[in-house]
């Protein structure tokens, strides 16, 4: 073997050590080795040998020394000849190491070894049986392209060059060498593969140079083999990718995405707003998070007012009526829940303040609406107290407001008592729910009411819950039928006598009680109310 040949051998063992080090653990890509059997055929060889002209031709090349006599005369000089050899079939031995890529391309260099004993030489109509055996050494960078990815059975073709080294009775010559190949890979199991190929190879004319005389010769051959390929990663055999999505039939669980779409791990189209509406058919990529969508990922505005439902308080407003940010037109209402107030007092609770802070922006932000504040109350408590203390609400959550930056002009304070009752009274749940604050969309303002200041010395109960003031409070009766005579009708002198009302105060102190009971619970209530 030539030095040359030599340090191509061990540079191509340093680059597959160097290699070796390192593995793919993706499907379908990284390193593998193998080592296989071939059967070659060495084409028949034209050729030339000549003499310097000194020594016995006979001894000039053992290989050839029958046939020379004949041909260059037993004792003549620098003479040549045209000669022919052919070689018997034999087998072969071959390793190899290699890196496949996700694509199905495969990169690999091989190493083989082969013999092949020369059958005869003949030439100037001479014919000798051969008595010597050619020798030859490769190395090559092969380059194979498989098809059938994912399937158990791949045919491949590719192609290879390289360096071989060709010995002939005692000389030797090293050539560049190339190669053409096909075959058929067979997976046994993921990780191990059954090769069977063909190969081709031709070769620079060597050109071997003995002590007396010289061969120039020629090298083409082809082989049948046969060799086990052990892959260091798994490779998916007996799928199929339908979509062409990257993702294998068996682990797609959108097997029908169109071509070009980016896919998950899944299979599935991107979602990047995971509103169910896939990247590339939302036309509205960023919804918020839990936002019902529609078809095309547009968040649902069910009443068409151009407010989306989920910020829509008012989401059965009719088709064509003019609404503010929140959703609410002419004529709709809203209940504040959770705008409570202390205990017999008009003061908001700080969570009611927190609630009329959304309802100030709501307002500010739709300044062509002007809006009814309705205060409501439960049954429990005089007629005259209800409508004192509802109204003394509706004017705090109004001065809130305006506070807040609302135009005094486009807000309405009113208060309806007992009067408009959603539930029934005579259950503890219905009067938590009648107790109550509405904002009431009214368009053009049209004030019903003379909006009363808030009165120090009245008493109030917690929430919208009515209760009936101390005894010493509620004692004269001129100033407050003076006061509120606008919102209920006073009592006649001889409606009832001392007695009765005594009575009657009596009974309506315990249901006051009982009602203070119930508003102090009414914190339950306290919810922020996106208005």
């Amino acid at each position: 073997m030539s030095n040359h040949f030599k340090s191509a051998v061990a540079a191509g063992v340093m680059l597959a050590t160097a290699a070796g080090a390192a593995t793919a653990a993706e499907e379908e890509k990284g390193f593998y080795i193998g080592g296989n059997a071939f059967y070659t055929d060495v084409f028949d060889a034209d050729g030339k040998v000549s003499t310097p002209g000194a020594g016995s031709p006979l001894d000039a090349i053992p290989v050839l020394g029958p046939i020379l006599g004949g041909l260059l005369g037993g004792g003549s000089a620098a003479a040549s000849a045209n000669v022919e050899t052919t070689f018997d079939e034999d087998f072969g031995y071959g390793v190899v190491f290699g890196y496949k890529y996700a694509s199905p391309w495969r990169g690999e260099l091989e190493y083989r070894i082969g013999e092949n004993d020369v059958d005869s030489v003949s030439g100037g109509g001479l014919t000798f049986e051969g008595n010597s055996t050619l020798e030859t050494e490769s190395l090559m960078a092969n380059f194979w392209y498989d098809f059938n990815q994912g399937e158990r059975l791949r045919p491949y073709l590719g192609f290879g060059v390289g360096m071989a080294n060709y010995d002939l009775g005692g000389a030797d010559d090293d050539v560049v060498i190339g190669q053409l190949g096909a075959g058929l890979n067979f997976h046994l199991t993921p990780r191990l593969v059954l090769d069977a190929g063909y190969r081709y190879a031709m070769a620079d004319d060597p050109e071997l140079k003995y002590d007396n005389a010289k061969l120039e010769t020629e090298y083409e051959a082809q082989s049948l083999l046969v060799g086990l390929r052990y892959n260091f990663f798994d490779a998916q055999y007996g799928v199929q990718d339908e979509d062409g999505d990257g993702v294998i039939d068996e682990n797609d669980q959108c097997p029908g995405t169109p071509a070009g779409v980016q896919v998950d791990s899944t299979g599935c189209p991107l979602d990047g707003d995971n509103d169910g509406v896939a990247d590339y058919l939302d036309q509205c990529p960023n919804t918020p998070a839990g936002v019902e969508v529609n078809a095309e990922g547009c968040a649902l505005d069910t009443d068409g007012d151009g407010v989306i439902d989920v910020n829509d308080v008012c989401p059965d407003t009719p088709a064509g009526t003019p609404v503010m940010s929140n959703g609410c037109g002419e004529q709709q209402s809203v209940v504040l829940r959770g705008v409570n107030f202390e205990l017999d007092s008009a003061q908001l609770t700080a969570n009611a303040e927190t609630i009329l802070d959304d309802v100030t922006e709501t307002l500010n932000t739709s300044p062509g609406f002007d809006v009814e504040i309705q205060g409501h109350t439960d049954s429990t408590g005089s007629d005259s107290y209800n409508m004192n203390l509802s109204q003394n609400r509706a004017q705090s959550v109004k001065n809130y407001l305006v506070q807040g930056g609302v135009d005094s002009s486009r807000l309405t304070a009113r208060g309806y008592g007992e009067d408009m009752p959603v539930a029934s009274n005579d259950t503890r749940e219905g009067r938590a729910e009648n107790r109550r604050v509405e904002l009431k969309v009214v368009g053009e303002s049209d004030v019903m009411v003379e909006e009363e200041p808030m009165m120090d010395d009245e008493p109030m109960m917690d929430d919208d819950v009515m209760g009936e003031p101390a005894m010493d409070d509620m004692s004269d009766d001129s100033a407050s039928e003076e006061e509120y005579e606008y919102f209920y009708e006073p009592l006649s002198d001889d409606s009832m006598d001392d007695e009765s009302m005594e009575d009657d105060m009596s009974d309506e102190a315990d249901a006051m009680e009982e009602s203070a009971e119930e508003e102090a619970d009414d914190s339950d209530y306290d919810i922020d109310y996106d208005f």
